[in-house]
Formats: structure tokens, C-alpha cells, sequence
């Protein structure tokens, strides 16, 4: 489970480090860097979301407030839908003084980092705002001269997650959830914990042990393994 983890990470901080080099760019010509300049980072984009393992569905970098010079905020987004191999931009209203704006400055994701300066994982959660489908989101934090330029993230579906982790779970027991750090499922090879849900009662005192990530600080972490060996 930590080479998922790992693996996810790593391609959120290779985007991390291109827009760093974006504004770095753009401060040494005086001048702050547009959406044109931040599209500069697509390839990379493109190439994660063919990657398939692990199975991103969405990836890119959401730009602080005024970090731009032609759009107040900005979302360099890009999605597969399940089903398509071709990657998508993310569109969404980005005006917070609309009813339906997407007020993503507001978002644990985005907050988290913000606030702390470290990665965060969120979820799972319905993203209503995209896919509407469960998904975890993998962020850090992106700064260039203590400026918080804005985050780069990516997501995984749920679904997907599991399909990659139950051969895992089987192997441990018959009854075997992963749980994030609030007690949530995140996934699991029983019907009665599904993503999302808490922690049924009766799994509550089971056996468990954490999933590591290498001693990397990880707000979203600790996610646990929590196991019976019979029903």
C-alpha cells in the first residue's frame, strides 16, 4: 500500500516542481506567470494520467488567489472519464460570488497544505464538484520563496483503489478494511464496510496495524489495516 501511496506522491511533486519553475521563470522576466505559462505543465499531466498504475483519474495544480496575472484563480485540471483514454479539462464556475461557484480555497485539500505546508490525502469523499464519483485526493503544497502559489494534487477513484487492493486484503483475512484517520473505510473485501462508511462496531477492537509511508509527514495519514480472521 505504501508504493501506491509513494507512487501517487511522486507524480503530484514532479508537478509541484514544474510550477515552481513556471513563477520562478516568469519572476525573472518581472512579470507574474499566466494560464498560458502554467499550460506548460500538461504534458506531464497527460503522462501521469496514462500511467495506469497507480490508476489516476484526475491530476494537475489549483493556482492560489492571485497567483496568476490573467485569471483570478485557475484550475490546470485534467480528468480521464471512466471509460475514455482521453484526458479532459476539469470546467467548472470559479466565481465565489456565483451561487455555483466553486469556492475550492475552501476545500481540506486546499486548506490543509495551505495552512500547514505539508501533503495531505482527504477522502474518501463524493466529489460532486467533478466526477461525483467516491475519490481520495493526494495534494501538497506549492511555494517558491515562502510565496503559497497553490497546490498540486491528484485523485483516485475508489473503485479503483480496490480493485488494485483486494487481492491484498484476501491475503491478509477474510474480513480486511483499509481505514483512513478518521475512521472512515477506504476500502475493504466485505459488504458490510463500504468506502466511506465508518468503521463498523464490531471491527472497531480488531487486530491492526499501520500503513507506512516512508516517514514522510502526511496529514491524511495514518491509514490503517484492521482485520478479523473469521466471521
Amino acid at each position: 500500500m505504501s508504493s501506491v501511496i509513494d507512487a501517487v506522491f511522486a507524480g503530484v511533486d514532479a508537478l509541484r516542481r514544474l510550477t515552481v519553475e513556471v513563477h520562478e521563470r516568469a519572476a525573472g522576466e518581472g512579470r507574474l506567470p499566466g494560464t498560458a505559462d502554467l499550460a506548460s505543465i500538461r504534458p506531464t499531466v497527460f503522462q501521469h494520467l496514462a500511467s495506469g498504475v497507480p490508476v489516476i483519474s484526475g491530476t494537475g495544480v489549483i493556482a492560489a488567489p492571485g497567483s496568476l496575472a490573467d485569471r483570478p484563480r485557475w484550475l490546470e485540471w485534467w480528468r480521464t472519464p471512466r471509460g475514455s483514454a482521453a484526458p479532459r479539462p476539469l470546467t467548472v464556475d470559479l466565481d465565489p460570488h456565483h451561487i455555483g461557484g466553486y469556492e475550492y480555497t475552501s476545500t481540506t485539500w486546499f486548506d490543509k497544505p495551505r495552512r500547514t505546508g505539508q501533503r495531505v490525502v482527504v477522502g474518501p469523499y463524493v466529489d460532486y464538484a467533478g466526477t461525483d464519483e467516491y475519490i481520495l485526493t493526494f495534494s501538497c503544497p506549492i511555494r517558491s520563496a515562502e510565496r503559497f502559489l497553490g497546490v498540486a494534487a491528484a485523485d483516485v477513484r475508489t473503485s479503483d483503489l480496490e480493485a488494485m487492493m483486494l487481492p491484498l486484503l484476501d491475503a491478509v483475512a477474510p474480513v480486511c478494511l483499509l481505514v483512513n484517520a478518521t475512521g472512515r473505510v477506504i476500502t475493504s473485501n466485505t459488504v458490510d464496510a463500504i468506502a466511506g462508511a465508518l468503521v463498523p462496531e464490531r471491527l472497531r477492537r480488531s487486530s491492526r496495524i499501520p500503513v507506512a509511508q516512508d516517514g514522510t509527514p502526511c496529514e491524511g495519514l495514518p491509514w490503517y489495516l484492521i482485520w478479523i480472521n473469521g466471521e
